[in-house]
């Protein structure tokens, strides 16, 4: 149960139900068994969880020192030096954090692990054990220690470690960004790992590098910044941060006020704030030329005002039982990413960031606006207000199509089609559902045989400029059957 001004828990009822213990018993294992995969960073002399961090930050450092001297662009040197301050910042916390561990937090950890073994530990729990749709946590404290392992959806398992009296900072950096750039970047940040605490200051817990230091560069003034613990993951050891924006107090009132306002912002200040609400939720696909970002359910109807600002630029929804994607693809998404680095300040912190192990994000968004993209609506052809794609088959023949997620957006298509007298098909193909014209439908509209041709005619430009010899053989040949206008077949 919990106390008021005290943060840890206290027991309530003790629990005696076999099985309730045997639920405890596999999350308290789970915990032995990540401590045992982590030994030689947990519990060693020499090494703590703190030195690859330690050691990342100090390259980077270096590396960002150099690129500072050569600058010759005073903004760009600020914005420099400003990341580098933090960099230093959280270089001198993290070795504070490690001497603490190898002189109290490894030792009653220690401690806490022999108890566990034999029997001698309180195990405080709350939550719904046998609900696997609920949370279910257990907490072990030590004296500087906290311990919380948590049963996460399906058969996950999260732990996340707490340090008691780690030291605090403060970072100090200046106003870089424009207006019109600064609060949709902070509200990125905050809509997604942000939040404002009870003090009403905005805040962020985060175990990601590059976020740190986004966050105060984009946050300019005061910020209190301490190291809050680690989280256990089965294939590493992630530092937690925690980050407080002082000089920001009462600048936002709650997430819902927020959200508002990001849906009223200019059509620059929208995609501005997309780029760092897609860094944090989402994710970014060179290969399928993709960018998503992911929405729980929880949270779906405070960004209803968002996620209209976004389908109108050509984001798709993507349903899910839990959570709903958000999809932009293809030129599109290329596009967007090249809108993105537009800004020179902004890219100049993307490419810098980028060289952080965990800024992979960083890493696509840079190889994905890098992308070359076939120019739009090359093979599109418009049928009674619906943009379809020319297909050409190898039997010389052609068909337009048109793909869609979900039926019921085929269906009005297919309506649409079929109302100004195409006879239009629906058909389903693999996880969409396609609308399409046949070759022998095409041929019965010579206004729309017109169209085809003038889209074939631009095909076979591209293949052959391509030199792609088959493709512009097989469109020269139904330009033929479809009598276009004549044409030298060059190929």
């Amino acid at each position: 149960m919990k106390v008021e001004g005290d943060k840890r828990l206290q027991c309530g009822e003790e629990v005696s139900d076999p099985k309730v213990v045997e639920k405890v018993m596999k999350l308290i294992n789970e915990f032995m068994r990540r401590l045992e995969e982590h030994r030689d960073v947990l519990l060693s002399d020499s090494t703590t969880p703190f030195d690859q961090t330690i050691n990342e930050l100090s390259n980077w450092l270096m590396a960002m020192e150099g690129k500072a001297k050569e600058s010759n662009d005073p903004t760009i040197a600020e914005l420099r030096k400003a990341m580098i301050e933090v960099a230093k910042k959280m270089i001198e916390l993290a070795r504070q954090a490690r001497e603490k561990w190898l002189r109290t937090y490894r030792r009653e950890l220690e401690e806490l692990i022999e108890k566990l073994r034999r029997n001698e530990v309180t195990i405080i729990i709350r939550g719904e054990p046998f609900n696997e749709d609920k949370s279910f946590m257990t907490h072990l404290y030590t004296e500087h220690i906290a311990i919380e392992v948590t049963r996460v959806r399906g058969s996950g398992v999260a732990i996340n470690v707490s340090l008691v009296s780690s030291r605090s900072t403060s970072a100090v950096t200046p106003k870089l960004f424009g207006d019109n750039a600064l609060k949709p970047l902070q509200h990125g940040l905050f809509l997604t790992d942000g939040s404002i605490n009870k003090k009403c200051y905005p805040e962020m817990s985060t175990n990601q590098t590059w976020q740190v230091i986004a966050w105060l560069v984009t946050w300019p003034g005061r910020n209190a910044m301490h190291i809050e613990g680690m989280n256990l993951n089965e294939t590493n050891i992630n530092i937690k941060w925690r980050l407080t924006a002082v000089d920001h107090r009462n600048k936002a009132k709650n997430k819902a006020r927020v959200a508002e306002e990001v849906s009223k912002f200019s059509d620059d200040e929208f995609l501005t704030f997309l780029l760092f609400a897609i860094l944090g939720d989402g994710n970014i696909n060179v290969e399928k030329k993709t960018i998503r970002l992911v929405i729980g359910d929880s949270k779906h109807e405070l960004w209803r005002g968002i996620i209209d600002r976004m389908k109108a630029i050509g984001f798709r929804d993507i349903d899910r039982e839990v959570i709903k994607y958000y999809s932009i693809n293809s030129s599109k998404a290329v596009e967007l990413a090249r809108k993105w680095l537009s800004n020179t300040l902004i890219r100049v912190m993307i490419e810098d960031l980028s060289q952080l192990s965990d800024a992979e994000k960083f890493r696509r968004l840079l190889a994905l606006a890098s992308t070359k993209i076939k120019p739009i609506g090359r093979s599109l052809v418009e049928v009674a207000g619906v943009w379809m794609n020319v297909h050409v088959k190898n039997n010389g023949g052609v068909e337009l199509r048109i793909k869609r997620k979900r039926l019921e957006d085929a269906r009005a298509i297919l309506e649409r089609l079929r109302n100004t007298d195409y006879n239009a098909e629906l058909s389903p193909q693999g996880n969409d559902f396609v609308v399409y014209i046949s070759y022998s439908e095409v041929m019965k509209h010579q206004e729309l045989v017109a169209k085809v041709c003038e889209a074939l005619r631009r095909m076979h430009e591209e293949a052959v400029g391509e030199g792609s010899t088959e493709r512009a053989w097989a469109i020269a040949k139904v330009m033929s059957n479809l009598n276009c206008p004549t044409q030298s077949p060059r190929a």
